[in-house]
C-alpha cells in the first residue's frame, strides 16, 4: 500500500511547522507561512477509543483518536485506523492515509 505525504505549513523564517494554515507564524510572527509536504510517517504517542461519540460522529463508534509525532517533529491529532489483528500501542509506527473533513487519518504499520 502506498503512503501519502502529509501537507503541513512551515514558517519561512524560523521553519516552525504547523498542522493547519496560519496567517502568521505563532513562534516568530513572520507573516509568510507556506505549505510543505511531510513524509507522513510518525510514532503513536497517545490514543483513546471513542465509544460514545458526539452527535456528528454517531454511527462511527468505536473509533480511535490518536496523537502522532511525525518524523519531522510536528505533533498532530488524528483518527487512527487499526487492522483487526493488531492493537494500538504507544511507540508504534503510523502512516498518513488521507485527509477527511474532520481531520487527518493515520493507520498503524
Amino acid at each position: 500500500m502506498s503512503m501519502a505525504s502529509f501537507e503541513a505549513f512551515a514558517c519561512d523564517a524560523c521553519k516552525g511547522l504547523f498542522a493547519r494554515p496560519q496567517s502568521a507564524c505563532r513562534r516568530c510572527g513572520t507573516p509568510i507561512v507556506l505549505p510543505v509536504n511531510l513524509s507522513g510517517r510518525g510514532t503513536l504517542t497517545s490514543f483513546t477509543t471513542i465509544r460514545v461519540p458526539p452527535t456528528a460522529f454517531q454511527g462511527q463508534e468505536p473509533y480511535t483518536v490518536a496523537v502522532i509525532d511525525l518524523d519531522e517533529g510536528l505533533r498532530v491529532t488524528a483518527r487512527l485506523t487499526v487492522q483487526e489483528e493488531r492493537e494500538a500501542a504507544i511507540g508504534a509506527s503510523a502512516v498518513f492515509e488521507e485527509m477527511r473533513p474532520y481531520g487527518p487519518v493515520f493507520r498503524l504499520i
